[in-house]
């Protein structure tokens, strides 16, 4: 039987979606991603798992005011912000403005590889690049066009440039619009991410590199690099952060 008092609940406010997981100790035994989150999908969680103590949320978007409250008055709740404290040294400049998902996935992948040089990728609404030492210090990283945004872009700014949706291509020359918007995009995003690993590996020895977020699946087979797949990584770190905070 489940042990009610370690579950835990973690809930990330991204640009696209909303992804909450429930965890026992550090495993996920409930994970669903919704395109809103109003607060009757919250309290279906916590009728399914009615002992839910702790709830830590992640967000890069305002958090509605009831799903606050609720939280609040159900559970010890963390908001993720620079104060809270994390199993990782922030060296950032300037680490209140450091997006707290990216924060979330250093956490995460110091679960599965401490004391390593880590390239972190998230491919999402963006693609960010994040890197933490062999010593778990967050030294900072980079932002990029995620793959949607840029099929948009291309059909925002310009006048006759049709929008283009994702999907598999293998050829290196458009042969029409289409195709040669689906070349530049997709083969122009690997050639960025197989450079930005090209450039991190010359630097920094026995770099591992973890790739998560909702087109990680559709990138990695696409690259040559040896690379570490972990789709629940922010929610993996937000676990994480929770535990940590508890103890300390």
């Amino acid at each position: 039987m489940s042990n009610y008092q370690h579950f835990k609940l973690c809930i990330d406010f991204g640009n696209s979606r909303i992804k909450c997981a429930v965890f026992e100790n550090d495993e996920i035994i409930f994970s669903e991603a919704f395109e809103k989150f109003p607060l009757n999908d919250l309290k279906k969680i916590f009728k399914k798992f009615p002992l839910i103590a702790s709830s830590i949320i992640c967000s890069v978007i305002k958090t509605p005011k009831n799903i606050l409250a609720f939280l609040n008055e159900k559970t010890q709740l963390t908001e993720l912000n620079h104060h809270t404290k994390i199993p990782l040294k922030n060296k950032y400049a300037s680490p209140e403005t450091l997006g707290k998902d990216r924060l979330a996935v250093s956490c995460g992948a110091l679960s599965f590889f401490p004391k390593t040089n880590l390239l972190l990728i998230n491919c999402g609404t963006c693609i960010t690049f994040d890197f933490v030492n062999s010593k778990q210090e967050y030294l900072g990283g980079s932002i990029s066009l995620g793959l949607e945004m840029r099929f948009k872009a291309l059909h925002h700014f310009t006048q006759k440039l049709p929008l283009v949706s994702k999907k598999e291509i293998k050829q290196l020359i458009g042969t029409d619009t289409s195709t040669s918007i689906l070349t530049g995009v997709i083969n122009g995003t690997i050639a960025e991410i197989e450079g930005t690993i090209k450039n991190y590996e010359a630097k920094y020895s026995g770099l591992q590199i973890v790739i998560t977020g909702g087109d990680a699946d559709f990138l990695k087979k696409h690259l040559k690099n040896r690379i570490f797949a972990a789709p629940n990584l922010t929610l993996i770190g937000l676990n994480s952060i929770l535990n940590h905070s508890q103890i300390h």
